[in-house]
Parts: structure tokens; C-alpha cells; sequence
């Protein structure tokens, strides 16, 4: 069995692990398909308008001669570039030393790429053409261009970087904030089991005299739903079916303590089982019925849980018929630990996408209402392990 499971659990990290490079190959092979596009964009581009300057004068060559020489041009000066971009950083501390750097750079750059061009057309000529006039033709009327496909190189270059530091502080950001969310919940958690567990000790104390058989079973009812909740810990949701077995444990502490006079309606589609709700957000809503429903009156109680859909969203209400609320929801729900927590936990998940109402019934109870938005859980590793075990 143990075989089995480790085996599964291998091949879902294997192929976690596979997908992760397959995006990042992906994603590195449209970076280069974009750089690529837009450097033979710029090599097009270039040979077009030094062929139109040319034929404006008449003495063009064929198209076909542009484009090769714009694209050995471009092949040499556009690494030169990039590196020259990377190594001097254009930003608000180093503009005043890497700005002459660049101007100075691209002032050679192109000295030595229109020097290189007059001598191919010396060349060509035959030496018809003095090589003086050549670079001097080359330099007046060709520098302006050569200068300026530089800029426009460091230029793209540097919005690139910027682009790219933006994108890594928002990602970064982003992290620290659901880090520190997941540190929020964890503390709520940690608050609401304690919490739980005083009462649930008091309630088996309260029984050890008089119904000893009634105190163990709520004792073994509480470990089963602290392992229970110990085993779901590291998750912020899980799925109802999950959360309605925890919740069963709670009710039959509840049922032993308070005997016939509390009973429990509890109406679950069970085609909602597979959706996510926070781990035990039934049970503080059911406690608080409890408390203070049959927990401070002598008539029997009926808490009734119902779990519905509407549409994008789940909808979770706890109900009792002898409480009423005795103040304002504001302040009812900034009293004690269960309610206030609960709250907060709901706002840490879902960012406002909840809502958290509590309200009278007629002509007795209250009623407390959780609405979230409605959605499945992805599988984790320790689900498909489980299942594979014989």
C-alpha cells in the first residue's frame, strides 16, 4: 500500500515537475519568437528606407543588396547594443555617468559602421570613387540614421528592463501578500482550536459524574475531530463532504451533552459535497446556535444547517429557534472569539467576494448566513495518493 501510494505520489511531482518546464520552455521560446520578429522587423525596415533614399537619388541597387547588408549591419550592431544597454543602465542614479557613455558609443558605433560601409562601396566601385568622398558622403548623409537605430535599441532595451523590474516587484508583492494571509489565517485558526477545544473540555467535565459513559464518547468524539482538523491544517479550504464529517463529530459531542433537548436538522445537496468551503466554518456557526440557543434556555432546540447554490455562489445558514439577538450584528460580531474570527477568516479568503450576515427569526431564533463564492478545489498529491492505496 505504502508502495503504491509513494509511487503515484512520484508521478504526480514528476508531472508537476515536467509541466513546469514545458511552460517555462514555452514561454522562454515566445520571448526569443518576439526579440527574433522584432529584430527582422527593424533589418526590413532599415533596408526599405535606405533603398527609397537611394532610389530617390537614382542610384539604387537591387533590394535584394540592402537587405543583406542591413542584415549583417544590424547582426553586429545589435549585440554590441544589448550588452552596451545591459552593462550601463540607464535609471535615476547612473543616468549622468551612462548617458555621455551612450552618446559616446553610439557617436563610434557609427564612425565605424559607415567607415566600414564607404570602404565596401570604395571597393565595389573600383576605386572610381576617392574613398575620402565615400566616407564623407556616408557620414553626412547615413550617420543620422546609424545614431539613431542605436537609441532605439538602448531604448527598447531599457523599457524591456523596466517592464520586466515592474513585473518582478508585483510578482514579488504578490507572494509577500498571500504569505501574509496565510500567516493571518494560520493565527485565526490557531485562536479558534483553542477556543474549541475549553469548551468542548468543559462539556465532558461537566458530564464525568453523572454520565461517565456520555464523557468518554465526548471525549472520543474530540479526538477524532482535533485529528481530523490536525490532518486538513495546511489547507485554507476544503471540501464540504470533509467539512460536514467534522462537523458530525461536533454535533454528537453536542447531542450527547444536551440530550433529547436538542436536536439537529442538518439538509446538504449532495452534489455540493465536492465544493470548497473554509476548513471548520460550520462549526463555530454551530456552536454559537448552540450556546446561545439551548445553552441559555430550558426549552428543547432545533438547529437546523442548510447548504445551497446559487448560481457562482454557496450559501451556508445555521439556524436555532429559541435565541434572539439582545444588540446590533456590528457589535455582535466584535464579541467573543467564534463569530469575530470567523469573519476575518472569510475576509482573508475571499477579499470582500463574502458575505457574513445574522438576523432574527420570527417569531424566535436567529439566523446566520454565509455566502462565498462557489468552486471546487484543485486535487493536492496527498488525495491521489490516498486514493491509490488498496
Amino acid at each position: 500500500m505504502y508502495g503504491v501510494g509513494l509511487y503515484v505520489s512520484n508521478i504526480v511531482i514528476m508531472g508537476n515537475t515536467t509541466s513546469n518546464r514545458t511552460t517555462t520552455r514555452k514561454q522562454s521560446a515566445g520571448k526569443w519568437l518576439l526579440i527574433l520578429s522584432g529584430w527582422l522587423l527593424v533589418v526590413l525596415l532599415f533596408a526599405s528606407l535606405w533603398y527609397a533614399y537611394d532610389a530617390g537619388h537614382g542610384i539604387a541597387d537591387p533590394f535584394i543588396d540592402y537587405l543583406g547588408w542591413s542584415t549583417y549591419m544590424w547582426g553586429v550592431l545589435t549585440p554590441i547594443a544589448l550588452w552596451l544597454a545591459r552593462r550601463l543602465p540607464i535609471d535615476s542614479k547612473t543616468w549622468k555617468r551612462t548617458v555621455p557613455l551612450h552618446i559616446a558609443a553610439s557617436a563610434l558605433l557609427a564612425i565605424a559602421q559607415l567607415s566600414l560601409e564607404a570602404c565596401m562601396e570604395w571597393l565595389r566601385d573600383g576605386g572610381q570613387w576617392p574613398f575620402t568622398a565615400a566616407l564623407r558622403h556616408y557620414l553626412s548623409q547615413h550617420a543620422q540614421i546609424s545614431i539613431l537605430s542605436y537609441w532605439f535599441l538602448i531604448g527598447a532595451t531599457q523599457f524591456y528592463r523596466l517592464f520586466d523590474q515592474a513585473r518582478t516587484r508585483q510578482l514579488r508583492a504578490a507572494q509577500l501578500e498571500a504569505r501574509l494571509a496565510e500567516a493571518q489565517l494560520e493565527a485565526l485558526r490557531g485562536q479558534l482550536q483553542p477556543h474549541f477545544l475549553f469548551n468542548t473540555l468543559q462539556a465532558a467535565v461537566t458530564l464525568v459524574h453523572d454520565d461517565p459513559a456520555g464523557a468518554e464518547e465526548i471525549l472520543f468524539r474530540l479526538s477524532e475531530l482535533l485529528r481530523a482538523s490536525l490532518d486538513e491544517r495546511h489547507f485554507g479550504e476544503i471540501p464540504l463532504g470533509r467539512e460536514m464529517e467534522m462537523l458530525d463529530h461536533y454535533i454528537s459531542i453536542q447531542q450527547r451533552r444536551f440530550g433529547e433537548r436538542l436536536r439537529f436538522d442538518v439538509n446538504v445537496d449532495p452534489g455540493l459535497l465536492n465544493y470548497a468551503v473554509p476548513i471548520l466554518i460550520l462549526q463555530p456557526l454551530v456552536e454559537n446556535a448552540v450556546r446561545h440557543g439551548v445553552g441559555k434556555h430550558k426549552e428543547s432546540d432545533l438547529v437546523t444547517i442548510r447548504v445551497s447554490r446559487n448560481q457562482d455562489t454557496l450559501c451556508l445558514e445555521v439556524s436555532n429557534l429559541t435565541g434572539v439577538l439582545d444588540d446590533a450584528p456590528e457589535r455582535i460580531f466584535s464579541r467573543g472569539v467564534g463569530l469575530s474570527n470567523t469573519r476575518r477568516r472569510l475576509e482573508q479568503l475571499y477579499a470582500q467576494n463574502e458575505a457574513f450576515d445574522i438576523f432574527n427569526l420570527q417569531p424566535r431564533g436567529v439566523r446566520v448566513r454565509v455566502t462565498i463564492p462557489a468552486h471546487v478545489p484543485a486535487p493536492v498529491e496527498t488525495e491521489l495518493t490516498a486514493a491509490a492505496a488498496p
